[in-house]
């Protein structure tokens, strides 16, 4: 009886190979080879799915989003207002060994979208995710009365992602010399100068008000 073959499994498990190797190597110094022997199998499968490398970068990419995507959708359901939007931007920044690889990934993907328009195409899809993520964190900040109303919220987004994009090139091209404490020191302090409401500036402040008429005078 001939063996079925689950050909999305496969294709997963291609893609979790790519995302492995690409991650310790980079992606100019990963061949085709490799990946089909990190995976299991011959390199003539791995062409079977996979026309060119690019398709199998796209591939591992994804694969590596998804991962990074669950992590950052476990802070949106648990957390609210600016803490959610913190921790799901601290997903992103290369602080471990496994998001130095990721950034590997992304590297190699930023790369190649100048000279492939289907690596452009979900370079461009994937931006749009992440900067309309980041945006509507910065939208439920303003309803939790954190962040005033008047911030535009994907221009505060489009800040963010710029200074994670900068910081991920800048570990990768210098070895790690922006530790993980100071990456979330420098992603805090943009979202903490991000204008606060008044609302709740002015509740703090009556707050104080009020705990200050129930101090003894000075003497």
């Amino acid at each position: 009886m001939p063996r079925i073959v689950d050909h999305e499994e496969r294709r997963r498990a291609f893609a979790k190979a790519a995302f492995s190797v690409i991650a310790k190597r980079g992606l100019a110094r990963v061949t085709v080879r490799e990946i089909a022997r990190e995976a299991g199998f011959t390199t003539g499968a791995l062409v079977y799915y996979f026309k060119s490398k690019d398709q199998v970068l796209i591939q591992a990419s994804e694969y590596s989003g998804h991962v990074v995507r669950a992590r950052m959708e476990h802070h949106e359901t648990t957390r609210t207002g600016i803490d959610a939007l913190k921790h799901v931007v601290h997903q992103a920044l290369p602080m471990t060994p496994e998001m130095r690889g990721t950034w590997n990934v992304w590297l190699g993907f930023w790369d190649r979208a100048t000279h492939n328009k289907d690596v452009r195409t979900i370079t461009e899809l994937r931006y749009k995710e992440w900067q309309g993520r980041i945006a509507t964190l910065v939208k439920n900040a303003q309803a939790e009365g954190e962040i005033a109303s008047d911030v535009d919220p994907v221009r505060a987004a489009q800040s963010v992602v710029s200074l994670i994009d900068g910081i991920g090139v800048r570990v990768l091209l210098t070895g790690g010399e922006i530790s993980a404490r100071r990456q979330k020191e420098l992603v805090d302090a943009l979202i903490d100068n991000l204008p606060r409401s008044a609302r709740r500036t002015g509740t703090k402040t009556a707050r104080t008000k009020a705990n200050g008429a129930h101090r003894p005078a000075p003497r």
